[in-house]
């Protein structure tokens, strides 16, 4: 069997090494002779595997041939056939030929709309099962502390052996409820060990888009599936993770938050043209939302589009469920994170956002919170490394809290207090002329400099 293997496999890579061939005439004698192999050997010939053995590079390549198939009309008697291969081997397989199966499954549905219609529900079906387990994902991989660490220890053992590894057989080859997975014996994925397609983070963080082109695409899906698939996000977006990463898990960790943002982003996609599907979950979307600032990792692209998702609720009605977590979002290590690279990259749309919403909020707002806000805004007024369009943005703000603030004096505490603070707000402005007597001179000499040179250059 092994021999066999190995040989399809030689074979499937002279394959791949020569698939220039689907460009030319013979692309139609390529489909009709090859096709038919390819869908025996992911159904019946080869087994989804849990390691990465030499049947799962089969898989792999035979996979990946499917996904460099060009697009032509010549594919279109192909194409119901390709999409039910890839359903199969996205729901029954691991998540590296999963991965694959997705961007065959999306390219399909983009190029050969409207005619795949009748064979989109299953992917969503598959969509509600995978948010459906992720609870159960999320203790699978971090609820077992201990069993995993003591996995790591056995991951070169496991390694070597992976030839005595079964396939994925039995109940895992179906689209299988998750709590037959979970158990604290496979808790941590050791080295060349694979996970299914139905307990992986990257699935997941896959899905959302092309979930998101198929309600554009079809809206008549809309109707059926966002009263079942929406309460799963939500639910999922509030999982909140281990409070300590191990260092070995810190990958998966990362997965998770860019799994729950990306779900994010899908829902903040709703909000105007599902408004009535998102409202009674305004509250949870929001705190989900400030939680995952508080516990993502310092990654740009994950916190940025984090960032993105807050900025479309502050555009709308929602934006109501963030008022009483302002205390949290005031704090900087929440708002852009404690890495060097999101302090540099994300301050300035970070503290657009806060603006925006403290702009919202002004008026209820405790003497406390409003010194809280002034020292950020009148710190980030001076700073140099900001643009002078922040640097506008932080004064415009300290300039709108000036008549809350004077509201607050009702007794002679809270006026003494209000005075003070508006102290402040002076203070900032006058420092801020300060320093503009020093550059405005610098910048009309270099501006007359330019201008010099330009008329020298062109006269």
């Amino acid at each position: 069997m092994e021999t066999a293997i190995q040989t399809r496999l030689q074979m499937a890579m002279e394959v791949r090494d020569s698939l220039e061939i689907t460009h030319t005439a013979d692309y139609l004698n390529f489909l009709k002779c090859y096709f038919r192999a390819f869908s025996a050997i992911l159904y019946q010939i080869t087994k989804p595997q849990s390691v990465d053995n030499p049947e799962h590079k089969l898989r792999n390549i035979v996979v990946e041939i499917l996904n460099r198939l060009p697009h032509s009309e010549v594919l279109r008697p192909f194409v119901q056939d390709l999409l039910k291969v890839a359903m199969h081997v996205l729901t029954s397989d691991n998540e590296e030929n999963g991965l694959i199966c997705i961007r065959i499954i999306f390219d399909l549905l983009r190029n050969f709309r409207p005619s795949l219609e009748n064979d989109v529900q299953p992917f969503l079906d598959f969509v509600c099962k995978i948010y459906q387990n992720f609870r159960l994902t999320v203790s699978h991989f971090f609820e077992n502390g201990d069993v995993a660490a003591a996995a790591a220890a056995a991951a070169a053992s496991v390694s070597s052996n992976s030839s005595t590894f079964g396939s994925f057989g039995g109940e895992d080859a179906k689209l299988m409820d998750m709590s037959d997975q979970v158990g604290p014996p496979t808790a941590y994925i050791g080295a060349g060990q694979l996970n299914p397609s139905t307990r992986s983070f990257k699935i997941v963080t896959e899905t959302p888009l092309v979930v998101m082109f198929l309600f554009q695409l079809y809206s008549r899906l809309v109707q059926t599936n966002i009263p079942q698939l929406l309460p799963l996000m939500v639910v999922a977006i509030s999982v909140p993770g281990p409070e300590k990463v191990p260092p070995h898990l810190k990958s998966h960790f990362t997965e998770l938050k860019g799994a729950q943002v990306k779900t994010v982003s899908f829902l903040t996609y709703l909000l105007k043209s599902f408004a009535d599907y998102i409202r009674p979950h305004e509250e949870s979307i929001c705190k989900s939302i400030v939680n995952l600032l508080v516990t993502c990792s310092d990654s740009v692209s994950i916190r940025k589009e984090l960032l993105v998702a807050l900025k479309h609720v502050l555009g709308t009605d929602f934006k109501r469920g963030l008022f009483p977590l302002i205390d949290t979002l005031l704090e900087e290590r929440v708002l852009v994170g404690t890495g060097r690279a999101c302090f540099e990259t994300l301050r300035p749309l970070a503290y657009s956002l806060l603006a925006e919403l403290v702009h919202h909020v002004r008026s209820d707002l405790s003497l406390s919170q409003l010194s809280r806000i002034i020292y950020l805004f009148s710190s980030n007024m001076h700073d140099a490394s900001l643009s002078l369009g922040i640097h506008t943005t932080c004064a415009r703000l300290m300039l709108n809290l000036v008549e809350p603030i004077f509201e607050k004096g009702i007794d002679k505490s809270s006026m003494d207090e209000a005075r003070v603070l508006l102290g402040r707000i002076l203070d900032a402005f006058v420092g801020k002329f300060n320093t503009f007597k020093h550059t405005i001179p610098q910048v009309l000499k270099f501006r007359c400099y330019c201008l010099s040179e330009f008329l020298w250059i062109h006269f």
